[in-house]
């Protein structure tokens, strides 16, 4: 079989050929997300001219046969760098083009929270997430199905992005498009067959060679897979469920039901109210049951509370007694009522309502409770409270101020996600937190002037009405603070984050603020009894409640949060030591890092950036150490003799994934390698399963014998000196070209950057022909056992 015909699959027209094709799949796939947003060309045109380049340069890259990992490398490197310049306007990574882009994938990620598919002009774009997502599915496609060759997998990612925005919006893609889609995934898996069978060794124009294999079924192959993934690709969508999101907010006037699925608090939203009707009875023997928390949110993102993750494996379910209560002190005075409630058929939340401190539940197997928040979460998604029954035992604390003012920072006692503060946090808003709370001395009287100011100081005024700055897609949290009109999930929102700025765990509960007396002796609480409140964290007392809403909403606050103390005229208390905790100054900001920190200033964490790209350096000096060790002691052995020499081949063969024949002479070990030796391919071009022997490469059998010859003649010269290494380099360098021409470029490849010889690698001299042929010039039939006896 000719080599031109064996390497015709790989010539460059046809690696282009398969790359545009296998780029258009992709690039019409992501063209279905133009039902996520309006003005989709600004994402669609960038993404075409990305995708030219990177299978363009994919399909140079391969053709020129450089290493796969250079080649998918280099493609997301470029893929980045082209993405940065389309959303910053330049391609060039410096520290203001990295903040511009993280600045806006942060309001893309808010805006992707807040609004519905499609996203509608005038508010921050969602257009750089999905150039990122579009880049990604590109280059992906192309490195399944060009670099490794393997486009019935590049389906798998092609399908994932088709089922987008199925999954967000709920409605199909259009047919026009899916079979467009679907033509095109076709071809690139009906191409990637021929070339397989290409490189088996099919002659064209109808000619045999060494294989015989009908196309009809490459055809039937090709169908075979595009159909099953063309059928997953209609059914799995409609699998697909869409995520639902509600907590305070219905579906406007004349809506009965109240859903919680997935509780967040987003500052950006506005309230939304159904009809006031009832949705759960509560009888206790006990006080009112107010406050009647349904979940707490502690992950803050800049912009909204949501759960974050929760740990609720099986042996944590809602069935019999609760651990210990978290942070309180044993010595903390308690009174434990029991608690017996029924939920409506119009109240479904996959969260159960409880009081905040549970010491008993029976509610069954279906309920789990989350050990760091002690609330309770539905075991499945179908799992809800609605027209359920279940009953508690709830601990009735009574805090003592005074332990609370003296209390250590709690930072320690809890899970580190109760104190992050998002670096896109404002600084102004820090400077805030510390200017109001500059003149107390401990953390507790500093919450109670953070409760004080949203109260009564700060101006604050509780409106239900629509919110005009907080949702123009500004600053939320800081358009808050400045007009200071707003309802609960505001202002326990804002307090919370304030909280941690200057040093307090907090996190933000949801749930019913006041229930009514209903005729039957329980209490009852409807749908405009939803609020939400925040929980500081204080050792010894463990969370504890404060309500930051004005009396318009909420008409009275904890007792021990009015609690005075007398002045302190000598040190701070622990628990304000600048020395451990570096609590801010009035007008200055809480975060120790921030100290010198401005608006402008770059908001990109350099330390674990650094200590990322230092560790990838590590990572690549540890992956060259065998290249580097290789070629030192290639040099030295040039700079010795003929024996020095003959070491330097045989580890050259190792390398090439040849087995030495350890214990022969050199004489027998020439004849073994001359049969492996392959004519050397010219303009870089070459079989990727080349005829070997010496008739293949008779200049290098040449320079084969005479390294043989000279080797066996310094062993019994009397002047050694006169066979060095040097004499003979250019026969090395004649014998290593036809060794490395009979190998695939893989092996060629892995022999320059993974040398068998340092790295180690088992090797096999077992042949790769049947033991039943017999011993031919033909490189498919000369590798036998008898290769290694001498």
């Amino acid at each position: 079989m000719k080599s031109s015909l064996a390497s015709s699959w790989s010539s460059l027209p046809h690696q282009l050929r398969v790359a545009g094709i296998a780029m258009l799949a992709a690039w019409t796939t992501v063209l279905s997300w133009r039902v996520l947003t309006e003005g989709f060309a600004e994402v669609g045109i960038p993404l075409l001219f990305i995708g030219v380049v990177l299978a363009g340069g994919g399909a140079v890259a391969r053709w020129s046969r450089l290493p796969a990992v250079a080649i998918v490398a280099g493609q997301l490197v470029v893929g980045a760098l082209l993405v940065l310049g389309t959303v910053t306007g330049s391609p060039v990574p410096t520290p203001g083009t990295i903040d511009a882009f993280v600045l806006a994938v942060q309001d893309a990620l808010e805006t992707s929270r807040n609004y519905a598919a499609p996203v509608q002009a005038g508010v921050p774009p969602v257009h750089p997430l999905l150039l990122v997502g579009g880049a990604l599915v590109i280059w992906l496609v192309d490195v399944l199905t060009c670099t490794l060759r393997r486009a019935p997998v590049a389906g798998l990612a092609l399908l994932a992005a088709y089922t987008l925005p199925v999954a967000v919006t709920g409605e199909a893609v259009s047919w026009w498009l899916f079979v467009v889609i679907a033509g095109l995934f076709l071809a690139t898996v009906f191409l990637q067959h021929s070339d397989h069978v290409t490189s088996w060794g099919r002659a064209p124009d109808g000619e045999r060679g060494s294989f015989s294999v009908r196309t009809g079924a490459i055809g039937n192959t090709a169908l075979a897979l595009g159909a099953g993934a063309i059928a997953l690709a209609v059914v799995v969508p409609v699998a697909v469920p869409t995520m639902s999101m509600s907590v305070f907010d219905g579906n406007g006037p004349g809506t009965r039901e109240v859903e919680v699925k997935d509780p967040m608090i987003d500052l950006r939203r506005d309230l939304q109210r159904g009809q006031d009707v009832p949705l759960l009875w509560v009888t206790t023997p006990g006080p009112k049951p107010s406050y009647f928390r349904i979940s707490v949110l502690s992950r803050f993102n800049g912009s909204s509370w949501t759960p974050g993750d929760r740990e609720i494996p099986e042996t944590q379910t809602a069935t019999g007694p609760m651990p210990a209560l978290d942070g309180v002190a044993p010595d903390v005075p308690r009174k434990e009522f029991q608690y017996d409630v029924r939920v409506g058929s119009d109240f479904a939340s996959t969260w159960l309502p409880t009081t905040e401190q549970v010491t008993r539940i029976s509610a069954g197997t279906d309920w789990r409770y989350d050990v760091n928040t002690r609330d309770f979460i539905g075991a499945d998604d179908d799992v809800t409270t609605a027209d359920r029954t279940y009953d508690f035992t709830g601990a009735e604390l009574t805090y003592n101020a005074d332990a609370m003012n003296s209390a250590v920072s709690g930072a320690g006692s809890v899970a580190g996600i109760f104190s992050e503060v998002p670096p896109s946090l404002n600084n102004e808003i820090r400077r805030l937190a510390a200017s109001v709370t500059a003149d107390a001395p401990t953390r507790f009287q500093k919450a109670q002037l953070l409760q004080q100011w949203f109260r009564q100081d700060g101006g604050f005024r509780y409106d239900l009405n629509q919110v005009e700055s907080a949702g123009n897609g500004g600053a939320d949290l800081l358009a808050f603070l400045n007009d200071r009109v707003g309802y609960c999930e505001q202002f326990a929102a804002s307090f919370a984050i304030m909280a941690r700025v200057i040093g307090i765990p907090s996190r933000v509960a949801v749930g019913f603020l006041e229930p009514e007396k209903s005729t039957n002796g329980s209490w009852v609480f409807s749908a405009h009894d939803l609020h939400a409140w925040p929980e500081l964290y204080f050792p010894g007392s463990g969370w504890v409640r404060f309500e930051p809403t004005p009396a318009a909403r909420a008409s009275g606050v904890p007792d021990y949060t009015a609690a005075e103390f007398a002045p302190v005229t000598e040190e701070p208390s622990p628990s304000a030591s600048r020395s451990t905790e570096l609590l801010p100054d009035r007008g200055e900001t809480a975060d120790p890092a921030a100290d010198t920190t401005t608006d402008d200033t770059s908001s990109i964490p350099w330390v674990p950036v650094l200590t990322g790209l230092l560790g990838l350096l590590v990572l690549a000096l540890l992956l060259m150490t065998p290249r580097l060790v290789r070629g030192a002691r290639r040099r030295r052995r040039l700079g010795g003799d003929i024996e020095d020499l003959w070491a330097e081949l045989r580890d050259v063969a190792r390398d090439l994934g040849h087995a030495w024949p350890a214990g022969r002479s050199p004489r027998r070990a020439g004849d073994w390698l001359g049969r492996l030796l392959a004519t050397p391919a010219a303009g870089g071009e070459r079989p990727d399963r080349p005829r070997r022997g010496r008739d293949q490469a008779p200049e290098a059998a040449a320079a084969l014998d005479r390294l043989v010859q000279a080797l066996e003649r310094s062993r019994y010269s009397r002047d050694p000196e006169t066979f060095t290494a040097e004499r003979f380099t250019a026969d090395l360098a004649l014998v290593e070209e036809s060794l490395a021409a009979g190998v695939t470029p893989r092996e060629a490849r892995r022999a320059a950057w993974w040398p068998a010889s340092v790295a180690g690698r088992r090797t096999s001299w077992r042949p790769r022909s049947r033991s039943s042929q017999t011993e031919t010039s033909d490189h498919e039939t000369s590798r036998t056992v008898d290769e290694l006896v001498g």
